[in-house]
């Protein structure tokens, strides 16, 4: 009968599980504030453009008028063209219309200045105030936005027009105020130990036996989070931001992979109505199988630029210093250094398609447990008839460690296939929340096929809210 030595190898693997978790480059779809307009605006006849009326100012000049009264913007552009050829052109009813074509086009800056200047040398003219505080709202400066809301509500206004103002203030009081996103989910794990199903291990000639420990372990639970945030508007567009994210998972069955994270970050945010600057030094701490695991701190740096309506390009940028709390793992003590990119396309507002790469960097004390890993990604987002809207991604990376394993004297290498897949509908909501049903799945192959190859399926019900 042949004979095999029995080995235990949690401790062998201990630095590679859990896994580092860095946050990607996320990529997100414009959302609306919720402000309404009673404004109504009653269906315009058809405008016909003629050579006629650069000869004919007046006529011109109402026209633009009657483009501006009923939002025909897309008008806009060729009317200025030929009311500017006039004679005597009304420079101030120019400047206005320019200002709306500039934040058509997301230009919200050059319009805001025009705007600034009308005021400047009619403060009266109301009008022009009103969009001049919309055009500072859009373009997220907070603090100037209510200081023209607050002037106009001085004045003797229409009552539709005084409950819109209501409205944006409220708004901006509601960008002000601490935001709260929390969520629970249920979790079934195939492998959440992140093992290899081979039950043996040749170490040149002579083979190991796993214990039960070492293999694919089943466990049920719970993960959930729970993330506060808020921004103070410093100056015009300038944010100060501070933000905590507490995540954790834990299972009934199997205690020892319970898993939690906090992190707190607190720097500088600059934002306007198609872009978005974070840069935000954290502190974090981590807690796995009940016992705190390690300490970090560092920084994060984000944007997210809409380039044009439809594409958005976003990217993470992160330096963090790990420290393990325990001395068998501080040869697991690292430098990490995360690079990631994004780019979305939107083709409509219910279809958009994303790709996106990942660089990490994990430079351990240990220099035979320290990697790189390439990761690429592409995703999909689409709302279907009948009130399903579903979301999949499809990722795949390769690992390269620096140095000769201690056991196998080679280098490790390991290639990484991720997909996941949500489902949800819009219809089904209870207390303003939507539950969605997500399937991951995760495939590794190692070139220590019998240590670190494994497969896993996760299957989880999710539910989140934020206020």
């Amino acid at each position: 009968m042949k004979k095999y030595l029995t080995l235990t190898l949690f401790p062998l693997i201990a630095y590679a599980n859990p896994e580092l978790e860095i946050k990607p480059a996320e990529p997100s779809l414009p959302t609306q504030q919720a402000v309404i307009s009673t404004e109504n605006f009653a269906k315009s006849e058809e405008i016909t453009l003629t050579q006629e009326l650069i000869h004919n100012g007046e006529l011109t000049r109402q026209m633009l008028n009657k483009a501006i009264d009923t939002r025909q913007f897309h008008l806009l552009p060729e009317l200025v063209r030929i009311y500017q050829q006039t004679a005597e052109p009304d420079t101030i009813l120019l400047d206005y219309a320019q200002g709306i074509i500039l934040a058509q086009q997301g230009e919200y800056k050059s319009a805001i200045a025009l705007y600034r200047n009308i005021i400047a040398q009619y403060p009266s003219f109301q009008p022009v105030r009103f969009r001049l505080a919309q055009m500072l709202f859009e373009d997220r400066q907070n603090e100037a936005a209510l200081d023209q809301f607050r002037k106009l509500q001085a004045e003797t206004l229409p009552p539709q027009i005084a409950n819109t103002i209501e409205q944006y203030i409220s708004a901006i009081q509601q960008r002000s105020d601490w935001s709260f996103n929390f969520g629970l989910n249920y979790l079934h794990e195939s492998n959440v130990n992140n093992a290899s199903a081979a039950r043996y291990i040749r170490v040149g000639n002579v083979p190991f036996e796993k214990t039960a420990d070492s293999l694919p372990q089943k466990a049920n639970g719970v993960s959930y989070h729970v993330n506060v945030a808020k921004d103070w508007n410093l100056i015009t567009s300038h944010y100060l931001r501070v933000e905590n994210n507490f995540q954790g998972k834990s299972y009934w069955d199997n205690h020892q992979f319970d898993d939690q994270q906090n992190r707190t970050s607190f720097g500088y945010q600059y934002q306007t109505a198609t872009s978005r600057l974070n840069l935000l030094p954290f502190y974090e701490m981590r807690w796995y199988g009940n016992h705190r695991y390690h300490n970090g701190y560092g920084i994060r740096a984000e944007t997210e630029n809409w380039l044009t309506p439809k594409w958005q390009l976003s990217t993470a940028g992160e330096i963090g210093k790990i420290r393990h709390s325990q001395t068998e793992n501080q040869r697991a003590d690292s430098l990490t250094l995360l690079g990631s990119a994004t780019l979305l396309y939107a083709f409509n507002a219910k279809s958009y398609l994303y790709i996106g790469n990942d660089i990490l960097r994990d430079k351990t004390q240990d220099r035979r447990l320290a990697s790189q890993r390439y990761t690429a990604r592409v995703g999909w987002g689409q709302e279907w008839l009948g009130g399903i809207s579903s979301r999949i991604q499809l990722s795949y990376g390769k690992r390269k460690f620096d140095q000769a394993h201690a056991i196998f004297n080679q280098i490790r290498k390991d290639k990484e296939l991720g997909i996941s897949l949500t489902l949800w509908h819009r219809n089904l909501h209870f207390w303003g929340i939507t539950p969605k049903i997500s399937y991951s799945y995760q495939r590794v192959n190692s070139n220590f096929a019998d240590l670190y190859s494994y497969k896993r399926n996760r299957m989880y019900l999710n539910f989140e809210k934020t206020f």
